[in-house]
């Protein structure tokens, strides 16, 4: 193999893994309960998995009950919702129907909890009470008083991390575009 054939087959070779990569962090199919969906399951999962598993919808209510009692913080009625989005979308006993609207999405009217639930923050976070990691009060009560606050909880967001709040491990959020990252950011400081 000449060194432009083996140039040109690392080339290939690379475009395939970061294609493969990206397939993985493609959202679920849009539909009822699409978005609390990717929110509870991506705080311990890929999105892989749950494309993948192609479950009935007994396994995938054995799942969602193994999932809470676990610690998955997810109230009835959410397991409930995903329950039914799963069991629809991702059943392996009949085809999926075409994406729809997520009218269950949550947020109202606010743009900045819709901002939240669609990076999947309020998975994990609340603004007054621990669920798997500190509420934003908390975190806004560490960084009270330090000038150099909305860059480094910034940079936290972006990169995610361990160790600070516990053996949990926040993932990082590479794909927030640095706008909303900012918003984020500012907001959660705002938090007294």
């Amino acid at each position: 193999m000449s060194r432009r054939e083996a140039v040109r087959a690392a080339a290939l070779a690379a475009a395939l893994c970061c294609t493969g990569a990206s397939a993985q962090d493609e959202p679920l199919i849009s539909g009822p309960g699409s978005t609390l969906t990717e929110n509870k399951c991506k705080i311990c999962h890929e999105l892989q998995h749950i494309k993948r598993a192609q479950l009935s919808p007994g396994e995938w209510a054995d799942n969602l009950r193994n999932m809470k009692e676990r610690g998955t913080p997810m109230t009835d009625d959410e397991m409930r919702m995903i329950h039914e989005y799963l069991s629809v979308y991702y059943n392996r006993d009949k085809p999926a129907p075409a994406p729809s609207p997520d009218t269950l999405a949550s947020g109202g009217d606010d743009p900045m909890q819709k901002l939240l639930n669609a990076n999947a923050c309020n998975g994990c976070h609340s603004i007054d009470k621990r669920v798997v990691g500190p509420s934003f009060r908390e975190v806004a009560a560490k960084y009270a008083g330090d000038r150099g606050a909305p860059a480094r909880l910034a940079t936290k967001i972006r990169a995610g991390g361990q160790g600070a709040w516990g053996a949990v491990p926040m993932p990082p959020n590479p794909a927030l575009p640095e706008a909303e990252l900012q918003r984020i950011a500012a907001w959660v400081l705002q938090q007294k």
